[in-house]
């Protein structure tokens, strides 16, 4: 008796730490995170990121239709985490790029001024 009303218990407490509300803010709020990062190129400079990102994503959007609600939230957080990630490699990529033309730039403009100098010698 004693044994059952400990199981009893338990299982109760377990439900209870259980979501039983599906986590739709923060499926919103991982979708909002994809488009950003594709937006920012995501699809060019973190191809793995992204789709790693979308994947899991629908991951989660079918555990909710499982009612696992609190695996769907564990999964969300996830593909957010993902999605943040292409974003971030997206725009470090985009800013090595801007930072290599104009290093090229440069380069160019400190060739013609040598070469200015050198012709009026």
């Amino acid at each position: 008796m004693k044994q059952s009303a400990t199981i009893v218990l338990l299982a109760l407490l377990f439900g209870a730490c259980s979501s039983t509300k599906p986590p739709t803010q923060k499926l919103t709020q991982t979708e909002a995170s994809i488009r950003q990062a594709e937006q920012v190129g995501a699809e060019e400079y973190a191809p793995l990121e992204i789709r790693e990102a979308r994947k899991k994503l629908e991951q989660s959007k079918d555990l909710v239709e499982d009612e696992k609600y609190e695996e769907a939230k564990r999964t969300a957080d996830q593909a957010m985490v993902n999605a943040e990630l292409a974003q971030i490699k997206s725009l470090s990529a985009k800013a090595q790029k801007a930072v290599y033309e104009l290093k090229q730039s440069i380069q160019a403009l400190q060739d013609e001024i040598q070469k200015n100098i050198n012709s009026n010698q």
